[in-house]
């Protein structure tokens, strides 16, 4: 008789314990996928998304408050004769430190016990990561910071 009673209770109990699995395996599949996409990305400069991670990586520009105050303070400190060659050559290294950045956005399905409908469900993955700089060589400084005096 107890075991009548019991044997419905222990298949809900072992379906929620499948049901959970399922789902925190499947959100962290998502999120190792994001991370991975993001850092892949990244290590490119944000130029060329990597393969498999074509539509879950988009690149963003807003940089953030930390950016916007830098570059408020550089412009107010950028006076004289010097404070136009200072600008020049640190704007460009700012923009790109603070002003691009990725998100990566990836899905992964699992599958619902019976008991709880049976249907497919999604888990979502999200990575957020700053573009890496682009590397830059003596040459290349030494051009941008003539390339101020000569505009």
């Amino acid at each position: 008789m107890e075991a009548v009673v019991f044997m419905p209770v222990l298949i809900i109990i072992l379906a929620s314990v499948y049901f959970v699995r399922n789902q925190v395996l499947a959100r962290q599949a998502a999120e190792a996928k994001a991370r991975t996409c993001a850092w892949a990305y990244s290590m490119q400069n944000c130029d060329d998304i990597p393969v498999g991670c074509e539509g879950f990586v988009h690149e963003t520009r807003d940089g953030g408050a930390v950016a916007q105050k830098i570059t408020d303070a550089l412009s107010r400190s950028t006076g004289g004769i010097i404070g136009p060659i200072i600008s020049g050559v640190l704007k460009p290294a700012l923009k790109a430190a603070f002003g691009r950045s990725l998100e990566a956005n990836t899905q992964v399905s699992f599958v619902r016990p019976g008991v709880y409908g049976g249907s497919t469900q999604n888990a979502q993955g999200r990575y957020q990561l700053a573009c890496n700089l682009k590397r830059e060589t003596a040459p290349d400084v030494a051009k941008d910071a003539w390339n101020v005096f000569t505009h």
